[in-house]
């Protein structure tokens, strides 16, 4: 088994705290600018309030290739309302002061290397981002980025897939920090109606491989799931579900209610 590295940071303190108090994590995700800048701010108070552990928070890109039709529609709201990535960093800032709850963000490497890697770490690391996933970013290619991620102290959480094989998989875990983010569908993100049963086993390899705790996510939308996986894993991650609750609200203040009800539904289970 591989272990993790010794730097500690935010996002492992909150695993080590839940481990002993034998819970797993909730890791809801939001696009920022979503509804709008406002919206943003108030949806991650409703989260934190709730007992969210970490959250993710999407960069918008105009071709989120992991990314569903729910992500997708968030994203084009917050790109025609000008939302960029100085936005993002500036909002992460505003949270910050009143907010210690991890936050990781969802970025597409585009948006990284058009800023320029070392800036945007840096502005990253200053505005108070805790971890980084970066979907179209390969081990290979992240492997030439690696000595700037390590001195910018940004954990960057790997992706690990149901199509890898056991030494990617060890690869993978190798290199990342934080958590493992474990896809739980081949395919993009968007709201299942229940798991494959190659879930279980591909949890059970990459358990095997590393101490990293082990984050599910990619579909996940019900109480049932998140009860049926929840031993196999380290935390429960959802997006797609958080969004649309949002999205199919008569209004904004009506659905901050349903998802407030619905957050307090899925942490019960965990």
């Amino acid at each position: 088994m591989i272990e993790s590295k010794d730097r500690q940071g935010r996002i492992s303190e909150v695993f080590e705290e839940l481990k002993k108090e034998g819970r797993k994590a909730f890791i809801p995700f939001i696009t920022c600018g979503f509804p709008d800048l406002d919206g943003t701010l108030k949806l991650f108070e409703v989260l934190d309030r709730c007992g969210a552990d970490i959250v993710e928070m999407g960069i918008p890109f105009s071709d989120p290739l992991a990314d569903g039709s729910v992500i997708q529609k968030t994203s084009k709201t917050a790109l025609e309302a000008g939302v960029n990535t100085d936005t993002v960093f500036e909002t992460v800032r505003t949270i910050r002061k009143t907010s210690s709850t991890p936050i990781v963000l969802l970025v597409y490497f585009n948006s990284i290397y058009a800023y320029g890697v070392e800036r945007f770490l840096s502005s990253a690391k200053r505005s108070g981002v805790d971890g980084m996933i970066i979907p179209d970013l390969p081990l290979e290619e992240f492997n030439k980025y690696r000595v700037l991620f390590d001195s910018s102290a940004i954990d960057n959480i790997m992706i690990a897939s149901l199509t890898s094989g056991r030494k990617r998989l060890a690869d993978i875990a190798a290199a990342g920090r934080g958590f493992i983010y474990c896809v739980s569908l081949k395919g993009v993100t968007g709201i299942r109606a229940g798991l494959s049963d190659e879930v279980s086993d591909f949890l059970g390899t990459l358990r095997s491989l590393t101490d990293l705790p082990l984050a599910l996510g990619f579909g996940l939308s019900t109480a049932a799931q998140v009860s049926h996986i929840k031993d196999k894993c380290d935390g429960i991650i959802m997006g797609s579900k958080i969004l649309d609750i949002i999205l199919s609200a008569d209004d904004f203040d009506k659905g901050i209610e349903e998802l407030e009800k619905f957050c307090r539904g899925i942490i019960k289970e965990l």
